[in-house]
């Protein structure tokens, strides 16, 4: 069954978090995960906490664990927090 990592995140350093786009790209490479983003989302009701979302969708909760465990991945991951506010929801069983 398909497992997804859902991100809200608020940008306050564009600059920045374009680096960590750069490399959150290279490290799909080879992934088997469908990457769905929007940036600036077309709401239908309430607000969004956010300027942009990120849905990655996994074969299952294995590989879905896997990339977001990878060393490559935490490397990264404090220039995302540096450059955006960020709310994950990670729908793996770790």
């Amino acid at each position: 069954m398909a497992s997804y990592i859902v991100g809200v995140l608020s940008k306050h350093n564009l600059a920045r978090y374009q680096d960590y786009a750069m490399a959150g790209y290279r490290l799909i490479d080879g992934v088997e995960v469908e990457v769905a983003m929007a940036e600036a989302p077309d709401v239908q009701e309430g607000s969004f906490p956010g300027t942009s979302i990120i849905i990655m969708k996994f074969a299952d909760d294995d590989a879905a664990a896997k990339w977001y465990a990878s060393e490559g991945y935490q490397e990264v991951i404090p220039i995302r927090h540096e450059s955006a506010d960020t709310h994950f929801v990670v729908t793996f069983k770790s």
